[in-house]
């Protein structure tokens, strides 16, 4: 009993410490933190248009301002579902998307452009046919290439700075994207063609049902917009441009990782990592022990069905479920209208997915058990319990450790994912330091290095811990 309540009074101390607490005096700015002039990072803050406009709303409203950075396909849920007050990352006005979200009167005019190599065949947009084209996921140019250019072959990126490279790459023949980051983009091998393929204006989002929020960011923006602030705030952001051509390896190592303190988002992405991944191996034990237990105890005996048939079920919806998909529904509609830490809600997803892995690992090492020592528990005198505790579990456990080892390990691969809700893991630190460096190979590079680093240590240490059960054994 007393084990019972000191871990309910831990969980309860975790939930605290990690910030379980309602928004309280802050105004949320969601953005994708990739896409200079408008928001991008610099000296480990992240800076731009956007974020300007948003300080003098937050000023307005007299509220500090909170900045979020997720994938850029995921601002409209963020918004939609409440967990952030304001959306900005050079997002255009569709019919589709106001249907989700109420949008601001337009701040930013956007040309969206054509960026090929200098010997291309495409001379303007009249002259796509059948090319492959690049944009960004859930931009503008998305929609607008799938609706205006059936005949076109539109190849979508997670990020712009992928598309640019697919380019470099001769994997795609152009890239469509708006022409005021696409300026910092242009390298001697690239051109902007100078006819846009469209041009309409960018606005901030808001969630539908608050009116008042809505009048006043407009207000902010129309004074804005008349003094002549947000033209400034474009120049003062242009010009920030990092050449990456001609470098030699230490010169990239030292512009990903050295200059402007960019190591420190390395070293963050390791940290909530590693954090996430053990709190989720100790979650995903938990509840994968519990279940493949009362699997075992309703096999053996027959009792628990009810238990035993939530148990299966549990397993069976989460083994077959995308973990991205369970990672988006943890956190935009179970924690819907909780401000919850993040790092806190990819351990709680993350070990519910490795939960039912677990499951059947436990399971399998429980079957793995020699019938003939469970016979000699019961001929000792032993009852069920008993034996279960006190000879098949130790005995599993010896057995299933390498299994639980290597979910350890993709446990940590797997926390790539947790970008989606803007969890600064190690891909997530690759892109920051990209959208700086414009070299999108490099800084992918270096992470990859890193996530081998850890699983050949965790390898090594789980090979230790095998050898020192085998010699126990014997």
């Amino acid at each position: 009993m007393r084990k019972k309540w000191f871990f309910l009074f831990l969980i309860g101390t975790i939930f605290f410490v990690t910030g379980f607490s309602m928004k309280q005096d802050k105004l949320v700015l969601v953005t994708e933190a990739g896409f200079a002039p408008y928001e991008y990072y610099q000296e480990g803050e992240i800076v731009g248009v956007d974020i300007d406009i948003g300080r003098e709303i937050a000023k307005e409203l007299g509220m500090k301002l909170v900045i979020k950075d997720v994938a850029f396909d995921s601002i409209i849920t963020e918004v939609k579902t409440g967990k952030s007050d304001i959306g900005a990352a050079g997002i255009s006005y569709t019919e589709e998307r106001a249907k989700e979200v109420d949008f601001t009167i337009d701040y930013m005019e956007s040309r969206q452009v054509l960026i090929v190599k200098r010997n291309s065949v495409i001379e303007s947009p009249n002259d796509l046919t059948n090319q492959k084209i690049a944009v960004q996921l859930g931009s503008v140019a998305d929609t607008y290439l799938t609706e205006e250019y059936p005949n076109v072959q539109v190849i979508r990126e997670k990020k712009f700075l992928a598309a640019i490279q697919d380019l470099k790459d001769n994997k795609v023949d152009g890239v469509v994207m708006d022409e005021v980051p696409a300026k910092e983009l242009v390298t001697t091998d690239l051109i902007i063609l100078e006819e846009a393929l469209v041009t309409d204006h960018y606005g901030m989002i808001v969630q539908k049902g608050n009116p008042e929020l809505l009048e006043k960011v407009n207000g902010v923006i129309q004074r804005l917009k008349e003094d002549g602030s947000i033209d400034e705030m474009l120049l003062n952001h242009l010009g920030v441009k990092e050449e990456n051509t001609k470098m030699t390896f230490y010169d990239k190592f030292y512009y990903s990782v050295i200059y402007d303190g960019r190591y420190q988002y390395i070293l963050e992405g390791l940290k909530n990592t590693l954090l996430i991944a053990l709190g989720a191996v100790l979650i995903g034990v938990l509840l994968g022990g519990l279940a493949a237990i009362v699997q075992n105890v309703h096999d053996n005996t027959g009792k628990l069905y009810l238990l035993d048939k939530l148990a299966k079920l549990y397993v069976t919806v989460i083994r077959g479920t995308p973990s991205t998909l369970q990672l988006m529904i943890i956190y935009y509609v179970i924690f819907k209208a909780l401000s919850v830490n993040i790092v806190l809600v990819g351990m709680l997803a993350f070990g519910i997915n490795s939960g039912a892995y677990v499951a059947e690992i436990i399971r399998a090492g429980i079957q793995s058990v020699d019938r003939g020592q469970i016979e000699a528990g019961y001929a000792l005198g032993l009852h069920y319990h008993q034996v279960t505790f006190k000879i098949v579990l130790p005995v599993a456990l010896k057995n299933i450790l390498p299994a639980l080892g290597n979910e350890f390990i993709t446990l940590v691969k797997e926390t790539s994912i947790g970008a989606y809700i803007g969890i600064v893991e190690l891909t997530k630190a690759s892109d920051i330091i990209a959208s700086r460096t414009y070299d999108y190979f490099f800084p992918l590079m270096i992470i990859a290095l890193i996530y081998l680093a850890i699983t050949l240590l965790l390898s090594k240490l789980i090979h230790r811990m095998e050898v020192k059960l085998n010699h126990a054994r014997g």
